[in-house]
């Protein structure tokens, strides 16, 4: 959270926002379990299962749109709407925050079933890897809120990057549940990351050029 917020230095945010932010990832960490819990009653699968078909649509039919759709919603229900949500930076900012919060409540959850190892394991890559997935539609959504002007071009920056989201969620667990491919996929988060942080030094730039 501090990274998110040093990102933010032209106009940083209010402390007692970023961390009203992460409790409301905590409440959509909530949400997401019990989104699970009816895809389950409706007949979805609870677990990866055995196979890689069974592993791809738990991970791309499941997982990403629950937990990314879960994070988004608290986001652009609640944090979104507040005043100070006023720069495209500020996307990334309170996304992060979000994912911080849902990826507080998740590796509590695991604590209680993971080894040791493990564990640690999680408290480092899972906040990492949850703020760089809801960093796509939190600058998709900044965008189509602070720039956009129309209707039609607010809902497409909403909608396109959290698809993209879901779909990068859903194929990155897809990748380590079904062929334990940690290598590959730390891999392509690093680069998203360093995506992440050139795009985020392009709109600090930005901010510069126009004050």
């Amino acid at each position: 959270m501090l990274y998110f917020d040093r990102k933010d230095s032209l106009k940083p945010e209010p402390r007692r926002l970023l961390l009203l932010a992460w409790g409301c990832g905590c409440g959509s960490a909530v949400l997401a379990l019990i989104l699970y819990w009816v895809a389950g009653l409706l007949g979805l699968p609870s677990w990866p299962g055995e196979s890689r078909g069974e592993i791809a649509l738990y991970c791309l039919a499941l997982v990403g749109p629950v937990e990314e759709g879960a994070k988004f919603l608290a986001a652009r229900l609640l944090v979104f709407r507040w005043r100070h949500f006023d720069e495209r930076i500020d996307g990334m900012v309170y996304a992060g925050a979000v994912a911080i919060g849902f990826a507080t409540v998740e590796n509590l959850l695991y604590a209680q079933i993971l080894p040791w190892p493990q564990q640690l394991a999680r408290a480092v890559t899972s906040p990492l890897t949850h703020s760089l997935f809801a960093a796509i539609w939190g600058f998709g959504a900044a965008h189509a809120l602070i720039v956009c002007r129309s209707k039609g071009c607010r809902l497409l920056w909403q909608l396109v990057p959290l698809v993209l989201a879901m779909a990068v969620h859903g194929l990155y667990d897809f990748f380590l549940l079904a062929f334990n491919a940690t290598l590959p996929a730390s891999a392509v988060i690093l680069l998203l990351w360093v995506a992440l942080i050139l795009h985020s030094r392009r709109l600090v730039r930005l901010q510069k050029a126009e004050r």
